[in-house]
């Protein structure tokens, strides 16, 4: 077994008593994201798990965020790769070093079609009963979060079902195995799990158009059904010049009017335009394809700062209905879109790879004054 985990276990031990001795304020610095947000809503950022971090890391996520998520390592072929083996090691970390920083958790996500051993859906040489797959995700799902039962905040119970083309669900394997039954039973057994612990549905493109209406639709057949969701989770991977505020802020509205709290849950600014990354794309079109390797020209940074400013606008603008806004990532270097949907240098968030802050955050901080 490698020693890496522990000597990163170790390091991030020491930053932590160091960050605990602190002399702490009386009052949250308003020059940090959650001081300066800290009337409106929580502050949260997606990372692997703590440990993972450098000590410069791991100050920046204490000294900005009240919240994080983990990216993958609560997913189901992290937690349940086997079934019956339930391998917690890394989301006993991740929960144990949340906890020293006095950060909430987000957990992330008890039900996706995506990253799913599986043995969920077959039996033998073939495919599972609806009862066994639905008896499976609901053991699955009281035994995770069981096991958290009051240290985490909230839950991503189902994420992405919701269908992008013609159908209302997505043809998932839970979807074939169940029908839309996967959906209502997850956030039952979360429920039943940890009593507190708010429900969240997550997906992206929501905000806008059908998907929305879709949305809308799934939350009313869950009510209908007596299924216990608490709120939405708006993913928010937009991209610079193509942020759609006024759709943003009709689904915020809409979400609310059920009755529902709003989280935005992965949010980013992809700067990178998103052509062909074909294998046999032209010498022109493959240098366009990693267009910033050594940063962004100042008058992109200066028009991504704007567009998060007004973003933040809108979000403190309906505090009220929002209580979470989490960026996906710590900072430019640690941000999914430098991989997809194809390999290439972005700077999506308010750090660069140095750490140093971009415009970005002072304008999100500036957009958090009367």
């Amino acid at each position: 077994m490698s020693r890496l985990p522990v000597v990163a276990a170790a390091f991030f031990a020491v930053t932590v008593i160091q960050l605990l001795r602190a002399d702490a304020p009386t009052a949250l610095p308003t020059n940090t994201l959650k001081g300066a947000y800290a009337k409106n809503f929580e502050i949260g950022a997606a990372i692997p798990s703590p440990d993972t971090l450098n000590p410069q890391e791991v100050r920046l996520l204490a000294t900005h965020f009240s919240s994080v998520t983990p990216e993958n390592i609560m997913k189901p072929e992290a937690i349940q790769p086997v079934e019956g083996r339930f391998v917690f090691e890394a989301s006993d970390r991740f929960v144990s070093d949340a906890s020293k920083l006095g950060l909430q958790i987000h957990g992330h996500t008890l039900v996706w079609h995506s990253q799913c051993p599986a043995w969920f859906f077959r039996e033998g040489d073939q495919d599972a009963s609806r009862d066994l797959v639905l008896r499976r995700m609901r053991e699955h799902i009281a035994k995770l979060v069981g096991r958290y039962k009051g240290r985490i905040a909230r839950w991503d119970v189902v994420n992405e079902a919701i269908d992008d083309g013609e159908y209302f669900l997505r043809k998932s394997k839970w979807f074939k195995a169940t029908g839309e039954e996967f959906i209502v039973e997850a956030f039952k057994a979360a429920r039943r799990a940890d009593p507190k612990a708010l429900l969240y549905y997550n997906d992206y493109s929501i905000d806008s158009g059908a998907k929305r209406e879709k949305a809308i639709r799934l939350i009313k057949l869950l009510k209908n059904r007596g299924a216990p969701i608490d709120g939405v989770g708006i993913q928010g991977h937009w991209t610079l010049d193509s942020v759609p505020y006024d759709e943003i802020e009709k689904a915020i509205c809409d979400f609310a009017a059920e009755g529902l709290r709003v989280a935005i849950t992965e949010l980013d600014i992809d700067v990178v335009p998103r052509g062909s990354g074909a294998a046999d794309v032209s010498a022109r079109e493959k240098a366009a394809a990693d267009p910033y390797p050594d940063g962004l020209p100042s008058d992109r940074l200066q028009r991504q700062a704007d567009q998060y400013a007004r973003l933040y606008a809108l979000f403190r603008k309906h505090a009220d209905k929002i209580d979470l806004v989490t960026v996906w990532g710590l900072h430019d270097g640690r941000s999914w879109l430098n991989y997809w949907p194809r390999a290439r240098t972005n700077h999506p968030l308010f750090w660069n790879r140095a750490l140093e802050p971009k415009p970005a955050l002072q304008a999100v901080i500036d957009a958090a004054r009367p």
